[in-house]
């Protein structure tokens, strides 16, 4: 969002502000180094909480009092709980122009959240899939093309990641391996396992979605042929959950006998400098945007990623970088192991995926894109329809009224406490001591 903003006020000439969650901060602090001006509101509401949903819609009303009194042209939200707020609010507003951009496929995956998209969606003037994946989601879930916006990449600052300017780490000599040592680099939060419900993406119930647990397991199969690999898995612990995921990663690695090849380097500051350093970087997420493989081939760093949500739009098989599918060690390491045995066919397809990058994957094509939809929806409006009638804004409070209550009833009694309490009534019932009824001349115990 920092980068989007400064990229379209300094090149695109775009008034711009953010609204965030709180005043102190790292993104507080970008934002004021860049002069940007934020506004801050209350994004406490969690439509997946009880508590929650209650406050959602004093939120809604507050943030829309807020657009109101600062009159943008363009409201856009990003990730799906700003979007739950900032979607009503900026419809009750009467903003002229409301987007969503969907910051990937997991929540359009999910029962809950992808029902919530559905009845939802038309307060937006547009979304804005992030990868085709997201697209071909919006469009199966019920959305009309015409609210579909084109797909517009999250694309990082190019300038961030200059391969002639970033050494790379010198993460052999740091570990005291030889300089002729197989590296092969993960960088991710070690996020807890996904819960089941109709919250989550059913293919990741119960499981990492990074996919560390699967990178484990291809580790010893890729360390039959290759003995002095390592795999460095670079990341911290997201949360107390996380630390007891990452816990069960490091206790599965001691049970694989892979503690000389798997090492965990904590957090690190110099991901870029890694990436050039790697020989093979990975991305085993089961559930992804684009994740981190922009960012590996912008640093020419060959790349073996799943077959999952954006990571097809970037890695292109046997073109930029080696898919495989997800979940699946042994297709992982067949991968990794197709880049060892060639390391010059590796390094070719990072070139010819950092050219990729270049082309389509950068800030500059975002903030361009961005400004393209920007400006022909402005005019698709037109200038009579400055937007903001009080009016409209009575009318739409009152009829969002029923809205949220259906809403709250759909999300709290059946996705909440009915499975809940479903669950509970099918477990006493299959712990109920039955007795069959003897037969005729029988005597009973």
């Amino acid at each position: 969002m920092y980068e989007q903003l400064r990229e379209l006020r300094d090149k695109h000439g775009f008034e711009v502000a953010a609204v965030i969650s709180g005043n102190q901060g790292p993104l507080v602090d970008k934002l004021r180094s860049a002069d940007i001006p934020f506004h801050v509101a209350d994004f406490e509401g969690d439509p997946a909480a009880p508590a929650g949903i209650f406050k959602l819609p004093l939120g809604v009303l507050r943030l829309a009092q807020l657009l109101r009194r600062e009159r943008f042209d363009v409201v856009q939200t990003h990730v799906f709980k700003s979007m739950i707020l900032g979607r009503p609010a900026a419809w009750i507003a009467d903003a002229p122009v409301r987007l969503a951009m969907i910051a990937g496929p997991f929540h359009l995956e999910a029962e809950s959240s992808a029902w919530i998209e559905r009845v939802t969606h038309w307060m937006d003037t547009q979304n804005i899939p992030t990868c085709q994946k997201s697209r071909e989601l919006l469009l199966k879930i019920g959305i009309a093309e015409k609210r579909i916006a084109p797909v517009i990449y999250y694309g990082p600052d190019p300038g961030n990641f200059n391969v002639d300017q970033i050494p790379p780490a010198r993460i052999r000599e740091e570990y005291d391996w030889p300089e002729t040592t197989a590296v092969i680099c993960h960088i991710a939060y070690f996020y807890p396992r996904m819960v089941g419900g109709r919250w989550t993406p059913e293919s990741v119930h119960g499981r990492g979605i990074k996919g560390h647990e699967e990178l484990v397991r291809a580790a010893a199969i890729v360390v039959r042929e290759f003995p002095d690999v390592k795999f460095l898995l670079v990341g911290r612990a997201f949360g107390d959950r996380g630390e007891v995921y990452l816990a069960e990663i490091k206790e599965l690695v001691k049970e694989l006998k892979l503690e000389s090849t798997v090492i965990f380097t904590g957090f690190r500051n110099d991901p870029n400098q890694l990436l050039r350093a790697a020989d093979i970087s990975v991305q085993p997420s089961l559930n992804e945007n684009c994740g981190g493989t922009v960012e590996a081939l912008l640093m020419e760093s060959p790349t073996v990623a799943t077959r999952v949500g954006g990571l097809i739009d970037t890695v292109r098989d046997n073109e930029t970088g080696i898919l495989v599918e997800p979940g699946d060690p042994e297709d992982l390491a067949r991968g990794i192991l197709e880049l060892l045995r060639d390391p010059g066919r590796g390094k070719a397809l990072a070139q010819a995926g950092r050219q990729l990058m270049l082309e389509k994957f950068t800030l500059a094509h975002t903030a361009n894109d961005l400004a393209t939809l920007y400006n022909s929806l402005s005019e698709r409006v037109g200038p009579r329809r400055r937007g903001y009638n009080p009016l409209v804004s009575l009318v739409r409070t009152a009829v969002g009224g029923p809205i949220f209550l259906w809403l709250s009833f759909r999300v709290i009694v059946l996705d909440l406490y009915f499975p809940i309490y479903w669950r509970v009534l099918v477990n006493k019932l299959k712990a109920f001591p039955f007795r069959a009824r003897p037969a005729p001349g029988e005597h009973q115990a």
